[in-house]
């Protein structure tokens, strides 16, 4: 198979399977597996099993650890302190929403700071959880050094992504995620591993000239998107994820270029807020539903023959590789592959 669509089960169980074979604790495995077979699923492919070809080195080296067996410390009714002691960020990002979650229950607002964790991939996933309990979602989190600040030319924030998400009646969600880079890291990376060049006005070198070379990636810096706006949240996002979470900050986390490999003590933060504490849902409902009917009644465009509303296009992908199969490109085939027969395990394909 050099390219081709798989099963989303099937494929869920064979990223299961792989985690577990690289020493992953079970029910770790199964909450990865899980959340990287959905970014795949809504059309996340750099943050679905693509991953797994770093995340298993990193597990096998002890980079990550397995169990990592999170502590929770209650600071308030409605606030929790997490220490993810270098576990994977997807599950550290899982149970610590589940708990902001709760929280919300019973406050109406639920918030966990997160500390010593790893990369968390998708933001969606973790905000639309909070969506399908009838709560408005946030999430934050920094990352390895990769962004310069407006003006600069060094590398000094992560790409520091922002995500949320509102419920809607049929289950769905407005689903906003986005980088506060001018293109997300994992975009760039898979540029480069498609020796694609990279857009103008997205990276630069270290005199501060365009570069579009993939085959610079090394010595390339990120800039913010929408200038200093973008640079702006960059920082509102450090501030959340880095500084208060008491984590390392971006300046502080080896790039991935690093020879040195270190744990990278990324930082995140998870709101979720109870849409009942303000108003009853059905009435909520409505007045999303009006609001995104008003919204895609605007008059377009020469060209533009849809407004979408953020998520939508998610959930159409969703929808569509259930029933269809994930899509998985020939990189992302040959790096499974090649997993799986070091872990003498077989691919679904």
């Amino acid at each position: 198979m050099v390219e081709g669509k798989v099963n989303h089960t099937d494929l869920r169980c064979f990223a299961e399977k792989l985690l577990t074979a690289a020493g992953t604790d079970t029910q770790e495995a199964a909450i990865v597996a899980d959340i990287l077979v959905w970014a795949d699923l809504v059309g996340r492919p750099t943050q679905g099993v693509w991953r797994l070809k770093e995340l298993l080195p990193k597990l096998r080296n002890g980079l990550i650890r397995s169990p990592c067996s999170p502590t929770f410390i209650q600071k308030t009714d409605g606030i929790v302190q997490v220490d993810g002691h270098d576990g994977l960020g997807r599950y550290v990002g899982h149970i610590s929403m589940a708990k902001a979650i709760e929280l919300a229950g019973r406050c109406g607002m639920g918030l966990a700071a997160v500390r010593n964790s790893n990369h968390y991939g998708a933001g969606a996933y973790y905000v639309h959880m909070a969506a399908q309990e009838g709560m408005i979602g946030f999430a934050f989190t920094n990352a390895p050094r990769r962004v310069a600040a407006h003006g600069g030319l060094n590398p000094l924030f992560g790409t520091n992504p922002i995500a949320f998400s509102a419920p809607m009646r049929n289950g769905h969600s407005v689903l906003i995620d986005f980088s506060t880079s001018a293109m997300a890291g994992s975009v760039t990376r898979k540029a480069m591993e498609a020796k694609k060049p990279i857009p103008e006005n997205v990276a630069i070198d270290e005199h501060g000239k365009p570069v579009t070379d993939p085959d610079q990636a090394q010595r390339f810096t990120l800039l913010p998107f929408g200038g200093a706006k973008g640079y702006c949240l960059s920082l509102l996002v450090e501030i959340l994820a880095g500084v208060i979470t008491g984590s390392e900050m971006s300046f502080q986390i080896p790039s991935m270029f690093e020879k040195k490999q270190i744990a990278t003590r990324i930082g995140h933060v998870f709101l979720a807020i109870d849409i009942a504490t303000l108003l009853p849902l059905d009435e909520y409902y409505e007045r999303i539903e009006t609001l995104v009917a008003t919204v895609k009644k605007s008059t377009l465009e020469p060209g533009v023959s849809e407004i979408l509303i953020p998520g939508e296009t998610r959930w159409k992908n969703h929808a569509a590789h259930r029933q269809e199969g994930v899509l998985l490109d020939s990189n992302t085939v040959e790096s499974l592959t090649s997993l799986a027969n070091e872990l003498k395990l077989t691919p679904p394909w």
